[in-house]
């Protein structure tokens, strides 16, 4: 008897020191979206992990395109008329955080199942991705430039080409010396991402080389999300005008950085998967999507608390926060809107339809700004549309294919 007593005396023991020991069923232990969480996740209460735990490990999916695809309609309606979608331009900080988060996730993942990180394949990856519908968007500009355009315009044309390859447009914009409203003048987003992939990626790949350890990762990256609206603040403070805040990479670069943390925390497994904060998770993502609503709706680029008061970061962390709730947590009814076929494709086209749309814009409007008809507002719907589906379809695809050949996953 006595042995018995011990015995169950042990079991109990173990069962209030690790209550996740046996094999339960996983709706008894609270997890009823066990089925969307990776198997090898550790499941405890504390915030990190050990460095052991592997990294997350997902391939393609269509929800992310169809986040795409709803960031580059609120780019495309702010632009083609923007009274519908003032703050349409968020679309811009919602492409950074999925880069951010996307870049850093598949570059763990690589580390993990290598050893290493390949930053040869990964350039030539990142070159297959946007060379080849930058370069064809480049030729095109450049003909009609030198077809249909005066002198002036001609050369503002070949200007803005210029900057365009010098992947630094943002920063000439920024200085005052190169003005968005060029038909290269879109670029500007695509510079400071270029400049994102050769600083991150070679950090990162340093860092996990020689082994820093998980905690430094996240205050290194912590600290630098505080550091940069308190930096975007003093410049503004001593009289930054909005283009040097807005377009230049240290204003802006927290955009991505969030994305990196997020990409981290979820690669990492190092948040909990315990119901109770499942549903806070859920629940502050739904208020970061109210608060995305307002300011998409009411937001302007002039807004005076968008810099001096963390605007821009804390949208970025509103985005980070949904971003981790669709892929940790993903709900039903949301993974069903951002499978929605038409939107799905709207994401696939999304970076064509970003480059094109804007000379697009430029060279069909009457005037700065607004369609001066509902013809004008049609013909530039139209006409981007089909541009963006035949660099889709007729440049990108086979790049597209060719660019897996590079992948640590083939």
């Amino acid at each position: 008897m006595a042995s018995k007593l011990l015995f169950f005396s042990c079991l109990l023991y173990r069962i209030r020191k690790n209550p996740f020991s046996f094999n339960a069923h996983p709706k008894e232990l609270g997890f009823d979206l066990m089925d969307r969480i990776p198997a090898d996740t550790t499941l405890c209460k504390g915030a990190y992990q050990s460095d052991a735990t592997p990294a997350l490990k997902f391939g393609y999916r269509p929800e992310l395109d169809g986040l795409r695809g709803i960031s580059i309609l609120l780019v495309y309606i702010h632009h083609l008329y923007y009274p519908l979608m003032p703050g349409g331009f968020f679309g811009v900080d919602v492409f950074f955080v999925l880069s951010g988060f996307l870049i850093t996730s598949l570059l763990v993942q690589e580390q993990e199942r290598k050893g290493s990180i390949s930053l040869r394949d990964f350039y030539i990856r990142r070159a297959l991705r946007l060379m080849p519908a930058l370069l064809t968007f480049i030729l095109v500009i450049g003909g009609f430039a030198l077809i249909f355009l005066d002198t002036i315009r001609r050369a503002a044309a070949f200007h803005g080409i210029l900057m365009a390859l010098s992947y630094a447009s943002n920063w000439f914009i920024a200085s005052g010396y190169f003005t968005p409203n060029n038909p290269l003048g879109i670029t500007w987003s695509l510079a400071i991402e270029e400049q994102f992939y050769l600083t991150w990626p070679l950090s990162l790949s340093l860092a996990l080389r020689y082994k820093l350890g998980r905690r430094w990762f996240f205050y290194i990256l912590a600290l630098a999300i505080v550091i940069i609206p308190m930096h975007r603040k003093v410049l503004a403070v001593y009289g930054a005008n909005v283009m040097r805040l807005y377009y230049a990479s240290d204003t802006r670069a927290d955009t991505l950085l969030i994305g990196c943390l997020m990409g981290l925390l979820v690669s990492w497994h190092v948040l909990p998967h315990y119901k109770g904060f499942e549903i806070s998770m859920k629940s502050l993502a739904a208020l970061a999507f109210v608060f995305l609503g307002y300011m998409v709706s009411t937001a302007s680029p002039v807004d005076r608390m968008l810099y001096l008061y963390g605007g821009y970061t804390l949208v970025a962390l509103s985005i980070g926060l949904i971003l981790i709730v669709l892929v940790v947590w993903p709900p039903k009814v949301v993974l069903s809107i951002l499978r929605f076929a038409p939107l799905v494709w709207i994401g696939r086209i999304s970076y064509g339809l970003y480059l094109w749309h804007w000379p697009v814009r430029l060279f069909v409007y009457s005037r700065y700004g607004l369609p001066a008809s509902v013809g004008e507002l049609l013909i530039g719907v139209g006409l981007s549309l089909s541009m963006a589906t035949l660099s889709y379809y007729f440049v990108e695809k086979s790049f597209l294919r060719w660019k897996k050949s590079f992948s640590f996953n083939k």
